[in-house]
């Protein structure tokens, strides 16, 4: 029915009107001018429907999707190589801390907590987001990324479907150097050289294989990641602005879009890290991000090593409305790489992630330069304004 719509020209669509505006910008990349410069257009627009916008500036690194692997491995083939040719007590306890160090980078980073685990030069980013009001206990925040991921061969469709497998063969080789140090403590060292010569050959060409996507990567334009976030989320804060009286009168209904998520969710982190003490349990989150290509896909939760279940009523809610969608609608227990809703869970709130996934679970041009408007499906778009318009106004009420 709406696809028929949308043909015959009926359904006049916000989302997509914000979508165009925000692809305007050739990049949006974290912490950067264009970024900025994105961030005052959203602000703008929701000065323009009547909402009291905050911006909330914070430092961070630019990356650390390849940065992170990359200078974990390095620290890693330090201490395995130092465990090979220096056999003595001290410099074994030495390589094993190194190591140690070098793992718990990666696992904070992993965690969604909000401890920053970036060693390189932090540059100015921000939130922006409509004014909490601290007389409501009950919260929905429905929340958005505006920046964009820089595209490395490690996401050319060729080689996309197997980055999971890549990572899982990244952190074995990572998880073998500790464990090889301790054999050698052990005198064990037949067993403990054969191990760190195949972790060490496996970091290795982890660590060239980052380096390659660090120096060539380029800026994508980020229609669907995460243009169509931005723009559902947009027409949602337009929608309750002019439809309050369909709402909870005792629910505050807050929009915050965060800066810096591609770099590990650094916008998000630092929203909690600032606001966690103004919300209480009873706080929502609603996450959208890439939502242009394949169907509805809600996540049963997130982490990658850590697993955070999303919110019940949040699930509920999903499972009850897409019942009427006619397969327009699924569930996905995780995903490889996180989004907002992780740092969110990881805080101890209840949240729930949105994105739009095909049948074998891709995202649609993801961190590739495809990513333009023209590849965004406008009438999945013109599906999801009514889904989330309905879908807001039933936690709304739920939690109200």
């Amino acid at each position: 029915m709406q696809a028929e719509k949308l043909k015959e020209g009926v359904i006049y669509m916000k989302s997509l009107e914000y979508l165009k505006e925000i692809t305007k910008f050739k990049h949006r990349g974290s912490a950067t001018q264009n970024e900025r410069e994105a961030a005052e257009f959203i602000s703008q627009k929701l000065e323009e429907m009547g909402y009291k916008v905050e911006k909330h500036i914070f430092k961070t690194t630019r990356d650390n999707l390849y940065l992170l692997p990359l200078r974990v491995g390095l620290l890693l083939l330090v201490a395995g190589i130092c465990s090979l040719l220096y056999q003595g007590f001290g410099q074994q306890i030495a390589a094993l801390l190194l190591s140690i160090f070098a793992l718990s980078l990666l696992l904070l980073e992993v965690s969604g907590k909000p401890v920053e685990t970036g060693l390189l030069p932090r540059y100015l980013s921000q939130n922006i987001f409509t004014k909490l009001n601290e007389s409501y206990d009950k919260k929905i925040i429905i929340s958005a990324h505006y920046d964009t991921q820089r595209g490395s061969i490690m996401f050319h469709p060729r080689i996309r479907d197997k980055v999971g497998i890549i990572y899982d063969i990244s952190y074995a080789g990572f998880g073998l150097i500790p464990v090889g140090i301790l054999l050698n403590i052990f005198n064990l060292n037949t067993v403990a050289s054969i191990m760190l010569y195949i972790a060490l050959v496996i970091v290795c060409a982890n660590v060239v294989f980052m380096a390659i996507c660090e120096m060539a990567g380029r800026y994508t334009p980020g229609a669907n990641d995460n243009g169509t976030g931005v723009a559902l989320a947009m027409m949602l804060a337009e929608y309750y602005m002019n439809n309050k009286d369909k709402f909870s009168a005792d629910v505050d209904v807050v929009f915050l879009f965060t800066g810096s998520e591609e770099a590990g969710e650094r916008g998000m982190k630092n929203f909690i890290r600032e606001y966690r003490k103004k919300l209480s349990e009873n706080t929502e989150f609603i996450i959208l991000d890439n939502l242009g290509t394949g169907k509805i896909t809600y996540l049963e939760g997130e982490g990658m090593i850590f697993y955070k279940r999303a919110g019940k009523m949040l699930l509920d809610i999903a499972e009850e409305i897409a019942n009427d969608y006619n397969g327009k609608v699924q569930r996905a227990k995780n995903l490889l790489l996180p989004t907002d809703a992780l740092p969110v869970m990881a805080a101890g709130f209840d949240a729930i992630a949105f994105l739009g996934k095909d049948e074998k679970g891709r995202l649609g041009n993801y961190h590739w330069y495809t990513d333009t408007i023209e590849n965004v499906d406008i009438e999945l778009l013109a599906c999801e304004e009514e889904f989330f318009k309905e879908y807001l106004i039933q936690v709304a009420q739920r939690l109200g």
